[in-house]
């Protein structure tokens, strides 16, 4: 009894240390004890594996079940799809869901390929080895042919059972490009016919696949659908295919040989005016340029400015459900060194002060090793604090939360240096790229939800 006292004192000595490690901060336990707890790229999602039977499941990082634990694989194919399935080996048996937990068609492919958030081709596999010089696809170590391809066109309107809105035999499809709702597809032959997203044909032609259903004629962008005018004033134009929508990028010249762009949405409405250097397009913003070359942020989803073109760069990230705005900071370059934007309240946080050669960015964070030997954290509200520790691992997510290393122990801490978990794990502790958990090694792994 005295033994049993002294562990359940232990115990709670160590759960008051998590969970009151910061003030602002608990976590809840939502799984415990999992061969695998692994975090999804660029989604709110985990992947964990039954310890039952090894069948593994999504589910969000809160622990609500997405696609059931029926199958021993789940491989994410980007923009909101996943392939479910049994065997690497296997041509067949393959299913296609949504990352809401819709099933697309049948679990009878071998291959998908995505090419946005509505668009998907599912491909039915002849079983059939070919040569190498004749295959369509390779699937574990053999080489096949298409037999048939399904086309889908996936709304969030469509709850029931989705079926494809085309099937094709492998003549009818050698390759396809997307425009939007649009998909223009390669026939063996290449001929190449435009279809809408019921795939009725569209009396459209073009030279390739991926050419635009838009031209500039008489400096008039003309839509090659119905022939409309969508704007003037342009010498060039180009489409932008993004995960859930298509944008027309529409060229002019300045006076002084600058090519300003416009992005205009396929009706003609302008989303961003020809007044900047468009330099990157992503799914919710446009990295611009003015004419002297200083870049800013520009919304899609607001249509407005939310950084001022007044720095060399732009920083992005790639471990964040957002590309650029990072608890609400923007990391900002200008001249070599590196600070942030505040881009809910409009302001420079934090000027940019320290060259981005000597520290580490992590989202809305700057890390970098400060003359007495510990790490220096500069958030993006720019508060200044200092972490014993001996380095702060690069991890998923915004920033808010960061993994630090110290001797051969893994612990973490938020973006103003408060330890969340004391600095005495043994394994790494993985944020995810949503923050709202994280994934960490008790026996076996374990997936801990965030409220603050």
């Amino acid at each position: 009894m005295k033994h049993l006292t002294k562990y359940l004192l232990v115990a709670l000595i160590l759960l008051l240390t998590v969970c009151c490690a910061s003030a602002e901060v608990e976590l809840h336990t939502v799984f415990q004890y999992m061969p695998v707890i692994q975090n999804v790229a660029g989604t709110d999602r985990v992947i964990i594996e039954s310890k039952k039977d090894n069948s593994r499941g999504l589910y969000t990082t809160d622990g609500t079940v997405v696609i059931p634990s029926e199958h021993k694989i789940i491989d994410s194919l980007g923009n909101g799809f996943f392939a479910v399935y049994d065997d690497k080996e296997a041509v067949d048996g393959r299913a296609l869901w949504t990352t809401d937990g819709r099933m697309i068609g049948k679990a009878e492919y071998g291959a998908f390929k995505v090419f946005s958030q509505n668009w998907v081709a599912a491909f039915v596999i002849n079983p059939t080895p070919v040569a190498d010089s004749e295959k369509d696809v390779k699937i574990g170590s053999g080489t096949y042919q298409y037999e048939r391809i399904d086309l889908f066109y996936v709304t969030e309107e469509a709850k029931e059972s989705i079926e494809p809105v085309a099937s094709l035999d492998r003549n009818a499809y050698a390759d396809a490009a997307i425009h939007g709702e649009y998909i223009a597809v390669t026939d063996r032959e290449k001929a190449i016919s435009v279809y809408d997203s019921s795939f009725q044909p569209v009396a459209v032609e073009l030279a390739a696949a991926n050419k635009p259903l838009y031209k500039v004629d008489k400096y008039q962008v003309i839509s090659l659908l119905d022939n409309s005018i969508l704007g003037d004033g342009y010498t060039e134009v180009a489409e932008v295919n993004l995960g859930d929508r298509m944008l027309i990028k529409a060229t002019r010249v300045a006076l002084t040989g600058t090519k300003l762009a416009c992005l205009m949405a396929q009706d003609g409405t302008v989303v961003l005016p020809a007044d900047y250097v468009v330099v990157e397009v992503t799914d919710h913003y446009a990295v611009v340029a003015d004419q002297n070359e200083n870049q800013g942020l520009y919304s899609l989803d607001e249509m407005r400015m939310i950084v001022p073109c007044a720095y060399t760069a732009i920083v992005s990230s790639k471990t964040d459900l957002d590309k650029y705005v990072h608890n609400g900071y923007v990391c900002v370059e200008k001249e070599g060194k590196l600070g942030f934007y505040d881009a809910v309240n409009d302001v420079e946080s934090f000027a940019p002060k320290y060259s981005k050669h000597a520290v580490t960015n992590i989202g809305c964070c700057l890390v970098f090793a400060n003359m007495e030997g510990d790490l220096t954290i500069v958030s993006g509200d720019g508060e200044i604090n200092t972490v014993e520790a001996d380095e702060i691992l690069a991890t998923r997510g915004n920033g808010y939360f960061l993994e630090a290393k110290k001797d051969a122990s893994f612990g973490l801490v938020d973006w103003h240096g408060n330890i969340i978990i004391p600095i005495d794990h043994y394994k790494d502790i993985i944020v995810t790229d949503d923050t709202q958990a994280i994934i960490r090694t008790s026996t076996g792994l374990q997936l801990d939800t965030v409220s603050r």
